[in-house]
C-alpha cells in the first residue's frame, strides 16, 4: 500500500527513460484535471479504512472500488475507452469480492495486481498503435 505513493514518480521516470513525453505541455487545460484526479485516490482511502474497521476483510475490496472510480476520469483525460474497462473490472471485482468472497483476505490485492498488469500491456499497445497511426498520417 505504501509503495503506491511512488507509482507516479516511477511512471514519470520510466517515461523519460523510454524517450516519450513525461507529461502535457505547460498551460495545457488537462494539467489541472490531472492534478485533481491525482488527489482523488489518497483522499478516498479513509473510506477503505472505515470499511476495514467495520469488517477487516473488506479493506482490499474497498480499495478496488476506490481505485476503479479513480480511473474513470482517465477515459476523458487520455481519450481511451480502455480506462472504462479497467475501472469496471476493478469496481465490479471489488463489489463481488466484498459481497461473496470476503473471507479470502488477500484475493482483492492479488486480483488488483493482475488486472493492473494486464492493463499495462493493453494500454501500452493502444498508445503505441495510436502513435504509429498518427505518424503514418503525417
Amino acid at each position: 500500500m505504501i509503495l503506491g505513493i511512488f507509482v507516479f514518480p516511477f511512471t514519470l521516470l520510466l517515461l523519460r527513460l523510454m524517450g516519450g513525453p513525461a507529461g502535457l505541455p505547460k498551460g495545457h487545460p488537462m494539467n489541472a484535471l490531472g492534478m485533481q484526479v491525482a488527489f482523488v485516490l489518497p483522499l478516498s482511502l479513509p473510506l477503505a479504512f472505515a470499511a476495514a474497521a467495520y469488517h477487516e476483510f473488506w479493506f482490499y475490496p474497498a480499495v478496488m472500488i476506490v481505485l476503479g472510480a479513480h480511473y474513470l476520469p482517465f477515459i476523458f483525460m487520455y481519450g481511451m475507452w480502455q480506462f472504462g474497462a479497467l475501472a469496471a473490472a476493478l469496481l465490479g471485482s471489488g463489489v463481488v469480492i466484498g459481497l461473496y468472497f470476503p473471507s479470502i483476505f488477500s484475493l482483492g490485492a492479488w486480483l488488483t495486481a493482475a488486472i493492473l498488469l494486464i492493463f499495462a500491456f493493453v494500454g501500452r499497445s493502444v498508445a503505441l498503435s495510436e502513435r504509429e497511426s498518427s505518424r503514418q498520417r503525417q
